[in-house]
């Protein structure tokens, strides 16, 4: 079983993850809606994969990104950043802050697919 944690307040984009993500077998879900709590979460998690939206309330995305990479049990667990920010520069910005992929929304549900397909398999 692996676990996928996501951070996301935009309960569309969390509706549209769900059904994506409730097509892998062996996954189990875990959601937060706001960013303090859900770093909470994944810290009293386990998980596998971690998806985060950038632009969240209480905390944002990059911050939690950053508090999670200087734990030494998350060093090494994939976190996708999923924003609607596409600027230039944003998404060197946003891998520099400790992410390993950089999806823009919003997201085209064959690569999301892919993606998350692609950290599943590789652990």
């Amino acid at each position: 079983m692996k676990n996928v944690y996501i951070v996301e307040d935009d309960s569309k984009n969390m509706k549209l993850f769900r059904a994506i993500l409730n097509k892998f077998p062996e996954v189990s879900l875990f959601t937060g809606e706001e960013g303090d709590s859900g770093l909470e979460l994944i810290k009293n998690g386990n998980p596998d994969l971690i998806i985060l939206d950038i632009r969240l309330p209480k905390i944002n995305g990059i911050e939690i990104c950053k508090e999670l990479r200087k734990i030494e049990r998350f060093q090494h667990v994939p976190i996708i950043a999923v924003t609607a920010y596409a600027m230039k520069g944003d998404e060197e910005r946003i891998l520099a802050a400790g992410f390993d992929e950089y999806i823009e929304k919003p997201i085209r549900v064959k690569k999301f697919k892919e993606t998350i397909n692609r950290y599943l398999s590789e652990k």
